[in-house]
């Protein structure tokens, strides 16, 4: 998963923007995150196509600090550690 780093005051965060929520500069680096930890997960069983019928939704605070939330198979318990790949029907995390 690739996050935004502000090049002036060290702000992560995901959502492409054209100024810094926090300085509002405008530089940024481009930072590859593919570790979280569980802050939440839940059910969910009635999706639209294309996703599947049923899979939880799990919310992940990635060591900068940034909550991101990615799809799982399985349930995860909170404080686990998870790996987070960047899909094309967006992430997806799995135990690590």
């Amino acid at each position: 998963m690739i996050l935004r780093r502000c090049g002036n005051c060290g702000e992560t965060f995901l959502v492409p923007r054209v100024r810094c929520p926090k300085c509002f500069g405008e530089n940024f680096d481009e930072v590859v995150v593919n570790e979280g930890v569980v802050s939440d997960c839940i059910e969910i069983i009635a999706t639209p196509d294309p996703y599947p019928e049923r899979y939880f939704l799990v919310l992940a605070k990635t060591v900068d600090g940034v909550a991101v939330f990615c799809r799982s198979d399985k349930e995860i318990a909170r404080g686990s550690t998870v790996v987070i790949e960047d899909l094309e029907l967006g992430p997806v995390c799995r135990k690590a």
